[in-house]
């Protein structure tokens, strides 16, 4: 009987170490997230048929962040595409860009794809929420892998935002 319970005893702290240091490494080590956009994700919501994809892998090095955003079915031409701190449902300041401000032009249509990377140099903030530029760049690898950054497209139509989705983990998703 005692040795019974010395073996379950020891199942039972294996299963909780394996859970825990699943739990911890999740956060810290996560190096590809994604999120799905629409309108019903902006705050306030938009009632749109736009739609899109964004997918996100952070180096090895976490020295360089590699994206692809896809959208689609939108009021017209994006004119801006960008990187975000805030939790769902919140709004927040820039980051970096996607596509307009500082990187090339989003494409001219209502659908397109941009890919591109983004380096410490791209990081435009948001001071007032605590990442002063290029100097917090941990800070933003930290915010993207506690799921605190969403991605919007805005477009003419809707200025502050046509679609949006909340950056989630997400290693298998090609």
């Amino acid at each position: 009987m005692k040795r019974i319970l010395i073996l379950a005893t020891a199942a039972i702290l294996a299963v909780g170490a394996i859970g825990t240091a699943s739990a911890n490494g999740d956060d810290s080590d996560r190096k590809s997230v994604k999120a799905t956009l629409g309108g019903f994700a902006e705050v306030p919501s938009i009632s749109t048929a736009g739609k899109g994809k964004l997918r996100i892998t952070i180096d090895s090095t976490n020295t360089t962040i590699s994206y692809e955003l896809t959208y689609s079915d939108l009021s017209g031409a994006a004119t801006g595409a960008h990187l975000h701190l805030g939790q769902a449902g919140t709004s927040g300041g820039i980051i970096a860009d996607l596509c307009g401000g500082s990187k090339p032009a989003c494409p001219a249509t209502a659908a397109g794809t941009v890919s591109g990377t983004i380096v410490a140099a791209n990081v435009l903030g948001p001071v007032a929420q605590g990442i002063a530029g290029p100097a917090d760049w941990a800070e933003v690898l930290r915010a993207i892998r506690a799921g605190a950054v969403y991605s919007n497209v805005h477009s003419a139509l809707y200025g502050g935002g046509e679609i949006r989705g909340q950056l989630r983990g997400g290693s298998g998703w090609h």
